[in-house]
């Protein structure tokens, strides 16, 4: 149940770092792009990576990062920025190597979602990634049609962390936001539930540690710790 007491009937999970494993997925990537990216515009990698909010040296992703929390074109104009290259130059070189990523999946994603449909419950990505390229990450990980609805940054309302997405997906349900859980990694996607007046429970597999999720219902691990978390909500659906 919700903290205004409202039933939970729907969850919108976030989709980088909450059904994926944001580390295992993209810090390996991304240093080794920022390395060619130097290598093609003679800007050293270091340089590179502070514009997008990644600790070369480190290999690991600095709090509240760009590439982190930010939709594809806004890293793309922050890189450009930094390489002192057109951003339209800067998408088409940098959308050729994000294509073939293989996204790492929260463990059994699939088997979780599944559960979850069969207690009832409506479910949703909200995700600052465009819609073809959301289409293109769930599909591939056979989660397209376990889904009510998918927003993409592209759909007309607004990147997290505004709440237009989140809202636009509680109105075409004809839920109340309030009976909305939303799922996320980031703070972002906290602020994003607090606009749209949605309870919000934070994961850990994106970059965040437990010190920034102030005001969430609930911390947990990854996203398999909902079930018996949701199994002590009164009022939500039980397997």
């Amino acid at each position: 149940m919700s903290g205004n007491g409202t039933a939970i009937q729907a969850i919108l999970f976030d989709k980088d770092g909450t059904l994926t494993d944001f580390r295992a997925t993209w810090a390996d990537w991304l240093g080794r792009t920022l390395v060619d990216l130097s290598d093609a515009t003679g800007v050293p990698a270091a340089v590179l990576g502070d514009a997008v909010g990644y600790d070369v040296v480190a290999g690991a992703f600095r709090p509240r990062a760009t590439f982190v929390t930010a939709p594809f074109a806004r890293t793309c104009l922050a890189l450009a920025t930094a390489a002192e290259r057109h951003p339209a130059w800067m998408e088409a070189w940098l959308a050729d190597r994000q294509h073939p990523v293989a996204q790492v999946p929260v463990g059994d994603v699939a088997g979780l979602l599944r559960s979850l449909r069969d207690r009832g419950l409506r479910l949703g990505v909200l995700t600052n990634d465009s819609q073809e390229g959301a289409r293109r990450h769930l599909d591939a990980g056979g989660l397209t049609p376990m889904l009510d609805r998918i927003v993409g940054v592209d759909d007309g309302f607004g990147a997290k962390p505004g709440p237009g997405g989140a809202l636009a997906f509680a109105d075409g349900l004809s839920l109340d936001p309030a009976g909305v859980l939303f799922v996320g990694d980031g703070l972002t996607d906290l602020q994003a539930a607090q606009g749209a007046g949605m309870p919000f429970v934070g994961v850990l597999t994106g970059t965040l540690d437990e010190g920034a999720f102030a005001g969430a219902a609930a911390i947990l691990p990854d996203i398999h710790h909902l079930p018996r978390w949701l199994d002590a909500q009164p009022g939500t659906p039980a397997d």
